[in-house]
């Protein structure tokens, strides 16, 4: 049998030829036999050539998968990493595709992963001039990368994601990129990996009320807002209401600080500038009754203790001594699993991702700022390397399946209290409830600017939402284009997971 890189001087074209030249047929037949023969030799190398180059590329793609599949395993010896490699590549190039594929070779040297193989085509048309197979050749390199990676996961956890089976998906889904990037490792040298589960708030954990950071003595500007000052002037402090109440500790959630800290990473000082610290969140008992409403109130826990207008009544903060809230009382609306810090070892991140909770509504900006603090090497979080160590990579997912907003109350309040805290403070730069609003997608793309400008790698998924403008938000806060997934099903979010996964591995393909 002969290929198409034979080199044999009696080629199959002048045999050909010669047969029709002792042919007695007449010098019609000879002409038309020797025009003959250069135009099956054209038409059948168009048609073979073709079904080569569709071959190649097949070949090529399996190599690729199977080099970035394999490459990042540093514990294999070269002859287990042969046997994966193999299993890899036939799971990519199964049987019914084009060509007969041959065993693949696995060099590594010097740290590079070298990956070739070779496929078999039988030939159509060239047949008819002895021409009956052509071999394929291909290669690939994986460079293994020396640098760590920290990947901060900022995930939506509102109640729209308790809907249609979300919640499940987006666990399961998490859990496959951290299993991708761990590997074979249960406590990894060179990866970390955090949370932050968000909705009208974010949950810093309870273990941080004794940090710096958070402002445990009023010193905030906006501390104790919702409260009439103590009999000396003095703002009340919520943690002494956390005191006050007999059945209600802090809970780990904050407030916003004041706008433009809101949307930075700015250290925390707890001298100087007092408003770098974080306020504990507190949900005020609002006018009514224990356990009832009234004229539009969403969260009456306690009686009102004294008579007079609806703001003098909410902000009468000596109702909560020695008192106990009726149902989540001031936790209301901030029911999100606390944030988990970078960490390399894979059985925290598998115990954190089963507290995922749907609860809340939708304030990316705030998920979204905390995600960069984590990530960041400076307070209140600590866990990542510096910006400009050369070593590390550092990267970002958002996920998010609602569009941002503040649940209106049709009360003196004007919304309902988040980590913004209440419409009618001005903490959004107005006491109007829809322009308030609408600084919500603005302050989105700011923190998006801002963790790119700092080289941090941002991911973006809309997750099953109808187009509109949040889909452009997304899009144009990803680092790149491809890097926006849009509105993925439950199933199709593993796949995008397990994309982005292999895109942030330690690998690259160098050629």
């Amino acid at each position: 049998m002969r290929t198409i890189f034979s080199t044999d001087p009696r080629s199959a074209v002048s045999r050909f030829a010669r047969r029709f030249a002792r042919s007695n047929a007449g010098n019609v037949a000879i002409i038309f036999g020797f025009m003959l023969i250069p135009l099956l030799t054209a038409v059948g190398g168009a048609v073979d050539l073709s079904r080569a180059l569709l071959a190649e590329q097949r070949l090529h793609n399996a190599l690729d998968a199977t080099a970035l599949a394999v490459g990042s395993n540093e514990t294999m010896t070269e002859a287990e990493l042969q046997q994966l490699a193999q299993d890899f590549f036939n799971a990519n190039y199964p049987d019914e595709l084009l060509g007969t594929p041959g065993p693949i070779s696995v060099e590594i040297v010097d740290g590079v992963v070298n990956i070739s193989g070779t496929t078999q085509l039988n030939t159509t048309l060239l047949a008819l001039i002895d021409i009956d197979e052509m071999n394929i050749a291909a290669s690939t390199q994986v460079v293994r990368e020396s640098k760590s990676l920290e990947v901060m996961l900022v995930l939506d956890n509102t109640g729209s994601m308790a809907a249609n089976g979300k919640i499940t998906a987006l666990k399961d889904a998490t859990e496959i990129l951290v299993n991708i990037l761990f590997g074979e490792e249960t406590v990894h040298p060179k990866l970390k990996i955090g949370f932050v589960p968000f909705s009208q708030a974010v949950n810093v954990g309870t273990d941080k009320a004794g940090a710096f950071w958070i402002d445990s003595n009023a010193q905030s500007s906006i501390h104790g807002e919702n409260f009439n000052a103590d009999g000396g002037g003095n703002p009340i402090n919520i943690f002494d209401l956390y005191d006050d109440l007999t059945d209600k500790n802090w809970n780990g959630c904050v407030e916003t600080r004041p706008e433009p800290l809101d949307e930075l990473d700015t250290v925390p000082t707890a001298v100087g500038n007092t408003d770098t610290l974080w306020v504990p969140y507190f949900y005020p008992d609002e006018p009514g009754g224990r356990g009832w409403n009234y004229s539009n109130y969403a969260n009456s826990y306690l009686a009102d203790g004294i008579s007079g207008t609806y703001e003098e009544r909410q902000k009468h903060w000596g109702k909560y001594a020695g008192a106990d809230a009726y149902g989540t009382g001031p936790h209301w609306g901030c029911a999100v699993a606390p944030v988990t810090a970078l960490t390399n070892v894979k059985s925290e991140l598998i115990s954190a991702i089963a507290d995922f909770v749907a609860s809340g509504y939708t304030h990316i900006p705030i998920g979204l700022a905390w995600g960069w603090r984590l990530v960041s090497p400076d307070e209140p979080f600590t866990e990542g390397a510096p910006y400009d160590d050369p070593e590390t990579n550092k990267a970002i997912v958002l996920l998010t399946d609602g569009y941002n907003t503040l649940q209106r109350q049709w009360t003196h309040n004007e919304s309902y209290y988040s980590a913004y805290g209440y419409v009618n403070e001005g903490r959004l730069g107005t006491t109007d409830y829809n322009t308030a609003v609408d600084q919500l997608d603005p302050k989105t793309a700011t923190v998006c600017q801002n963790i790119k400008d700092q080289g941090i790698r941002l991911y973006t998924i809309t997750f099953q939402l109808p187009n509109g403008s949040i889909k452009d938000l997304m899009r144009a806060c990803a680092t790149e284009t491809s890097l926006y997934y849009d509105s993925p099903s439950n199933s199709e979010l593993q796949t995008v997971f397990e994309t982005i996964a292999k895109d942030l591995s330690n690998l690259r393909i160098s050629q």
